[in-house]
């Protein structure tokens, strides 16, 4: 489950960069340079758009298969059983987790209609369909899982905190393509442009840095709480692990713009090539390894997305965490689910052995017969939870059945 969130995570950033990237850095310096250096643009733009369709398929392809290991998990079944359609219908419609994929999945279709339009309306448009894309992600986490007071401004920070991350260091991948035409072309007025993008993409990457480390901090505040449980739980070594990775990443990029940016722009003015083209390599060196430890950041959060949060082992015994393990056991998400499905599905973790004409018969417990005010309460637990995609949420047809038994 954590890789597939990585990679689809992964592919989510890496679809908003190349927009970001596009029109934000280098559409601005190619308008504004020589004739002849605009054309250089063409085979940039041929590359982002190829980066934006796999990305855009890689998010459909992990998010039908996250959609797919979360019913299986919901319903307490193996993979092939949670094809079932009353399983991923139930999954789709009546649960927040369906209904942000809905969303989602209309998002991805829309993206697809616009891909290849060139119009510069058109490139707004899918930056922002890419943002909500990515942003709607803090609904799938643990954000979007809390009942606690100051919810709201916890899914906001998160959302925020997505979008930046789709500008750096998802946004590293298009630069590095970028360096790589560059160097290829190793001509003057390529370089010149190589200098202007590296710093506008400089101040974009400050920019998002800082919005990280804000935003990172308040989703600590939220999910971490003290600093007991950030080295006293799994869910906060990973995250000093996470916290780590990035340092690790500001210091390589802390180099690229107080060292390599300055000489890169002395440079871009002289008449010296090969000490362009050697600044450039460098750079692009330091950017590919700065890619490779977001990736493994990448990893690490879809970890953290798996994984119970470290404030919920702070929180007084008597309040419930939608994290409880204890509390979403194969027979209690399948409560939520028809009888003719629950019996198609085989007997539950309740289920009993007797004995009958020599043979075994497995016989379930009645749900129906159980007190109406355990399972009231039952069904107001699944509401609260309603917001967690690990657990499922009370149908209303469940209530309703409840109702007339009880009257």
């Amino acid at each position: 489950m954590s890789l597939v969130r990585a990679i689809h995570l992964a592919s989510c950033m890496l679809l908003l960069s190349g927009f970001v990237f596009r029109l934000l850095v280098a559409r601005p310096v190619f308008t504004n340079a020589k004739k002849d250096a605009r054309l250089a643009f063409d085979p940039l733009d041929r590359r982002l758009r190829n980066l934006a369709a796999w990305s855009l398929a890689v998010s459909f392809v992990s998010g039908c298969f996250w959609f797919w290991l979360v019913a299986a998990r919901m319903s307490g079944t193996n993979l092939i059983s949670a094809l079932h359609p009353e399983i991923l219908g139930t999954l789709l419609a009546r649960t927040q987790f369906g209904r942000l994929w809905e969303v989602r999945f209309a998002i991805i279709a829309g993206l697809v209609a616009l891909l290849f339009v060139r119009e510069q309306w058109g490139q707004f448009v899918k930056l922002l369909f890419a943002a909500a894309l990515l942003a709607a992600l803090s609904l799938a986490g643990h954000a979007g899982a809390s009942i606690a007071e100051g919810r709201l401004i916890h899914l906001v920070n998160d959302a925020f905190h997505l979008i930046a991350a789709g500008a750096w260091p998802a946004g590293l991948a298009p630069f590095a393509l970028f360096l790589a035409q560059a160097l290829q072309a190793d001509q003057p007025d390529e370089m010149q442009i190589a200098a202007s993008v590296t710093r506008r993409f400089s101040f974009l990457s400050l920019v998002t840095v800082g919005t990280l480390a804000i935003t990172g901090a308040v989703n600590g505040y939220f999910l971490v709480g003290t600093l007991h449980a950030l080295v006293a739980t799994v869910y906060g070594r990973l995250l000093l692990l996470k916290i780590a990775l990035f340092a690790a990443m500001v210091v390589i990029g802390a180099f690229n713009l107080l060292w390599l940016k300055p000489q890169i722009l002395v440079a871009a003015k002289s008449t010296a090539l090969g000490e362009s083209s050697k600044l450039l390599r460098s750079l692009r060196r330091n950017v590919l390894s700065e890619l490779f430890l977001g990736t493994i950041v990448i990893v690490v959060v879809g970890a953290l997305g798996i994984t119970p949060p470290a404030a919920h082992f702070e929180m007084p015994t008597d309040v419930s965490s939608p994290h409880d393990s204890s509390r979403t056991s194969a027979a209690q998400r399948l409560k939520v689910l028809s009888p003719a499905l629950r019996s198609s599905l085989g007997p539950t973790p309740n289920a009993t052995t007797k004995q009958k004409n020599g043979r075994h018969v497995h016989t379930t417990q009645n749900h129906q017969n159980s007190n109406p005010q355990q399972r009231r309460a039952l069904n107001q637990t699944a509401r609260n939870w309603q917001g967690s995609p690990e657990c499922i949420s009370a149908i209303s047809d469940n209530e309703n059945r409840e109702k007339a038994t009880t009257t």
